[in-house]
C-alpha cells in the first residue's frame, strides 16, 4: 500500500466514526424527546384526574348539604309560623356549604287528579303523589371545595299538606 491510500483509509475510518457519533447523539435526542413527552402526558393526566376527584368530592358534599336543606324544608313545613326562609352555613367534612330552604307559597295548593312530573337533576330526592294538597319548598345547596371548586344543587320539594 502506498502512503496516499493509507491516508485515504484513515480519513474514511475517521469520517465513519464521526457519522456514528452524530447518529448516536440524534438517537439519544429522539429518545429524550419521546420520554419527555410521555412524562408530560402522565403528569397532565394526573392533574386532570386530581381535579375531577376534587369536583366529585365537592359534588358529594353538595348532595349531603341538599339533604340538610330538605330537613330544614321539612321543619318549615312542620312549623308554619316560622319565617318562610332558612339560610344556614354548615361545615361538611371540611367543605363549607350554604343551605337555603324557602317556602314558595304561604297557601296550600290543591291539585285535581292530574299527574305532574318534577324534573330531576340528580337521583335521590323522592317523589310525592300527584293528587291532593301540598306546599312547595325551594331548597338549594352551594358548596365551595378546598381547591375553589363550586357546586350548586337545587330542588323543589313538596310536602303533602296536613288538614
Amino acid at each position: 500500500m502506498t502512503s496516499i491510500s493509507m491516508e485515504r483509509t484513515q480519513i474514511n475510518e475517521h469520517n465513519h466514526r464521526g457519522i456514528a457519533l452524530l447518529v448516536a447523539i440524534g438517537a439519544m435526542i429522539v429518545v429524550l424527546i419521546v420520554g419527555s413527552l410521555a412524562l408530560y402526558i402522565v403528569v397532565r393526566g394526573m392533574n386532570v384526574t386530581r381535579g375531577q376527584t376534587r369536583y366529585e368530592t365537592t359534588y358529594e358534599a353538595a348532595i349531603a348539604a341538599l339533604e340538610i336543606g330538605k330537613a330544614k324544608a321539612e321543619s318549615l313545613n312542620t312549623f308554619l309560623t316560622a319565617p318562610p326562609v332558612m339560610i344556614d352555613t354548615v361545615n361538611i367534612g371540611g367543605y363549607e356549604a350554604i343551605v337555603v330552604a324557602e317556602r314558595t307559597s304561604a297557601q296550600v295548593i290543591t291539585m285535581s287528579g292530574s299527574a305532574i312530573k318534577f324534573a330531576r337533576a340528580i337521583s335521590g330526592p323522592g317523589a310525592t303523589p300527584a293528587s291532593g294538597s301540598y306546599r312547595t319548598y325551594y331548597v338549594s345547596a352551594t358548596v365551595i371545595g378546598r381547591g375553589g371548586e363550586r357546586v350548586g344543587l337545587e330542588i323543589l320539594e313538596r310536602f303533602t299538606a296536613r288538614e
